[in-house]
């Protein structure tokens, strides 16, 4: 097995502010990675980045836009919302 090192690697979460996103921010910070939390709503990403930081004393976590997050990551980490993919269903029913 070969081992990953991801300690000089940048980690973004998109989204990263909902409860899955947050805690998956929140569990790579606590590992010591760099994380970039992404939003739609940049002052909720630094929020929530402000937040991980301060509970895994972390000065490695960033709040930005989805698209800053994802241009800024060397890893993306996409948690797709299951709203989006309900309403997702839901339009491609109501196409047909």
């Amino acid at each position: 097995m070969v081992a990953l090192d991801l300690t000089r690697r940048i980690i973004a979460v998109i989204p990263g502010t909902g409860n899955v996103g947050s805690r998956l921010a929140f569990q790579y910070a606590k590992a010591g990675l760099s994380v970039v939390v992404g939003s739609r709503d940049p002052a909720k990403a630094q929020q929530i980045a402000a937040q991980i930081s301060k509970e895994t004393q972390s000065s490695s976590v960033k709040g930005l836009t989805n698209a800053e997050a994802a241009a800024s990551g060397d890893i993306i980490i996409w948690n797709p919302s299951v709203n989006f993919f309900f309403q997702f269903l839901l339009s491609d029913s109501q196409a047909r």
